[in-house]
This record gives C-alpha cells, structure tokens and sequence, in this order.
C-alpha cells in the first residue's frame, strides 16, 4: 500500500492495537458461556457491554450509508460485519474507516 496519508497509518496502528488488546483478554476465557455470562454480571460490565452493543449498531448504520456514498465493496461491508463479532469491533471500526479514507467518492 502505497502513499498511506498519517491518518489512514493512524487507522491500521489502531487496528492492529484492537485486535491485540482484545484478543490478548479473550484467550484468557475459559469457556464460552462465561464470556456471556460474565460480560452482563455486574453493573459495570452490563454499562460496559451495553455502551458496546449502542457502538456496534452505530457503526453497521453508518457502514451501511457510506456504502452509498463511497465506491465500497458489499463483500467487505458483510466481511467486516461479520469480523465485528468474530474479532472485535476495536479492529473492524479502525479498519473500515482506513478502507473508507482510501474510498473515492461516488
């Protein structure tokens, strides 16, 4: 990738730090289950996981309209909607807007 402005490095740094910072915590689970279970058990994480599950619906909608402004892959919108809950959406969000930044307008 060539001519990457300081905000689209700025973008990938952050994706980069998404995936490790989440995925160095969810290794540490043992089990599945509990990763539900505990992601609602107090209120601080019930705050926490709500704020989350806001964040990701706000971000599908907006992946959805850019879509229609910008030249964007229906493939990686679905891609990306898909890694949100397989990875973490601290990886897709950073991630789509890099591909958004380097999208020419319609």
């Amino acid at each position: 990738m060539q001519n990457l402005t300081p905000l689209q490095l700025l973008y990938l740094a952050l994706s980069v730090c998404g995936v490790v910072g989440t995925w160095y915590f969810n290794l540490q689970i043992e089990d599945l289950a509990s990763f539900f279970t505990d992601a609602w058990a107090t209120p601080l994480s019930s705050s926490l996981s709500m704020d989350l599950t806001v964040v990701v619906l706000a971000f599908f909608a907006f992946m959805l309209a850019e879509r229609r402004r910008r030249v964007l892959s229906p493939v990686m919108i679905g891609m990306l909607m898909v890694l949100t809950f397989a990875v973490a959406v601290a990886f897709t969000l950073p991630l789509f807007l890099f591909f958004r930044e380097r999208a020419p307008l319609r």
